[in-house]
């Protein structure tokens, strides 16, 4: 039978996973809406885009949680508490996965810079809300 933590480590980076999909919604969508720079480039927001959106955020998120627990929860970085481990986890992540993505993106259209910050503010939250969320619950039932 599978362990507990593995199955809430994954259901904590989905959680993560869709706060990412709110901020997306929320913040996101109405500072590049009002940016006359991407008027253009960004489509509207469509019930498909937004579905389509979560099921990616919550995708990744099931990822990184499942990438969490064979981690072991960071284990080797002990006598830190556990927000601080979910952070430097959503960091190392963002680092790893989103960075080198958004930094191809800003080599290749220089000029759509905003277009790029937004989307790094939003994954930066999201990775972190999938750190966090994995965190606790590894806190909560390791």
């Amino acid at each position: 039978m599978p362990r507990l933590e593995l199955w809430m480590c994954v259901f904590a980076g989905v959680s993560g996973g869709l706060a990412g999909s709110l901020w997306s919604g929320l913040v996101t969508t109405p500072w590049l809406a009002r940016s006359p720079t991407t008027a253009g480039i960004v489509l509207p927001e469509s019930t498909a885009r937004l579905v389509a959106g979560a099921v990616l955020r919550a995708g990744a998120g099931a990822v990184l949680g499942f990438l969490f627990w064979l981690g072991w929860g960071l284990i080797a970085v002990v006598g830190w508490r556990w927000h601080v481990i979910g952070l430097l986890y959503g960091g190392l992540c963002w680092a790893a996965l989103v960075m080198p993505v958004l930094a191809s993106l800003g080599l290749r259209a220089p000029n759509e810079g905003r277009l790029i910050a937004a989307h790094a503010l939003e994954w930066l939250f999201t990775c972190a809300a999938i750190g966090l969320a994995c965190a606790y619950a590894w806190h909560r039932y390791a």
